[in-house]
């Protein structure tokens, strides 16, 4: 086939990042892409012919508007030069002709968190109030244009990492759930291995200035207030013998100031974010991922497969395939005496992390690329056969 992939950035350095790398990577061995991104990280691959489309840098709305509406220009334009695509696929709503799409996220979801006003610290300086007020107009500016995406008629097909998100788009957007097809996300085992992480280990606590006998979890991702980093905070105050790595990609100064309110600033360490995060596994002791709502969680998967105790609640996607013998499991996203009380029995009882070692990396294992790989490329089979029928009928 020859498929338009429509993404504004390619590259793993991210956990939805690394999921649509790994998809596209996999299409490109069998199929010819013409890739629509603004930002292209190149691997060895001579499928991939890349359009390069331009974006309003900042802010982020902004970039996300420009990039849908240039975007949607260039495929355009290179279907008249090129005689058409088999099929349109973006992860997301990235332009207005996708006919398949994968669905990493539901910002409606976000937007409802965002209007509670719970789970994050309170805005204490004029640049907290801008980010929370381009946070706020962002989510429900992109969950009016997510409600008309997959309501679209050109939309033929959605696949969905996991049951959690499939049941989110539903009732948020009122997709027909035989649209979506679920199919799990995956783990590289060639990138995120015990073995690596064990190699990595001296050098990582060394780079990091980490003490012999200090125990650090590590928390890592992209949206904090989501993620549950409020109730790591105050589990932080009940678990006075941890300490945290915190690992994001902007300005945590709200997040310093609530700390410091709280006590814990001492335990805390700030770092930015790797391309190989499998630097931080090797690093930390223990993995905190008590995301209120989560569409997958590659970062707890990946973590796993290494061989990292992970801490992780029920709405997310990859608490659909762990169990009590690969992973702690919470009740309840936002309950910090729970996480405060799993954190220090993880800390305290070895033989729970040596039963988490040795039987996680196993679980990972069964959940590798191939699913979410094979469905989407049965889904873009699908619409391109179905759209070359009718264009047989027509003539």
């Amino acid at each position: 086939m020859r498929i338009a992939v429509v993404t504004q950035e390619l590259h793993r350095s991210g956990g939805t990042e690394r999921g649509t790398a790994e998809v596209v990577a996999r299409l490109a061995q069998e199929h010819q892409i013409c890739l629509f991104a603004h930002r292209w990280d190149r691997e060895n691959n001579s499928n991939i012919c890349f359009h390069r489309v331009p974006v309003m840098p900042w802010p982020g709305l902004l970039r996300f508007l420009s990039f849908y509406w240039m975007a949607s220009r260039a495929v355009d334009t290179a279907a008249r030069r090129h005689g058409g695509f088999d099929v349109i696929y973006s992860p997301g709503p990235n332009c207005r002709q996708v006919e398949v799409c994968t669905a990493w996220f539901c910002q409606a979801r976000q937007d409802e968190l965002l209007r509670s006003g719970k789970l994050r610290p309170a805005a204490g300086s004029v640049s907290d109030w801008l980010r929370l007020l381009h946070r706020k107009i962002y989510a429900a500016t992109v969950t009016r244009l997510e409600r008309k995406f997959y309501k679209s008629p050109k939309l033929r097909s959605v696949v969905s990492p996991a049951q959690v998100l499939k049941d989110d788009l539903v009732a948020s957007y009122g997709i027909e759930p035989e649209r979506i097809v679920v199919a799990h996300a995956g783990v590289d085992p060639e990138s995120f291995s015990v073995a690596q992480r064990e190699a990595l280990r001296a050098q990582a606590r060394a780079e990091l200035k980490l003490r012999e006998g200090e125990f650090w979890f590590l928390f890592a991702g992209t949206d904090w207030v989501r993620k549950g980093m409020l109730t790591v905070h105050a589990a932080l105050r009940e678990a006075p013998q941890a300490r945290l790595l915190a690992v994001g990609p902007y300005d945590p100064a709200s997040w310093k100031r609530h700390a410091e309110r709280a006590g814990i600033a001492g335990r805390i360490r700030y770092l930015l974010p790797r391309r190989d995060i499998i630097f931080y596994f090797a690093a930390a002791d223990a993995l905190l991922a008590p995301s209120v709502f989560e569409p997958f969680g590659l970062i707890p998967l990946e973590a796993m497969a290494c061989g990292l105790p992970v801490i992780i609640t029920p709405p997310m996607g990859v608490a659909e395939i762990a169990t009590p013998e690969d992973a702690v499991i919470l009740h309840r996203a936002d309950n910090a005496a729970e996480l405060a009380a799993a954190m220090r029995r993880v800390m305290e009882d070895s033989a729970l992390r040596e039963k988490l070692a040795r039987n996680a990396p196993a679980r990972a294992r069964m959940h590798p690329w191939d699913a979410i790989f094979r469905a989407t490329e049965t889904e873009l089979l699908a619409v391109a056969r179905k759209k070359h029928l009718a264009a047989d009928k027509r003539r």
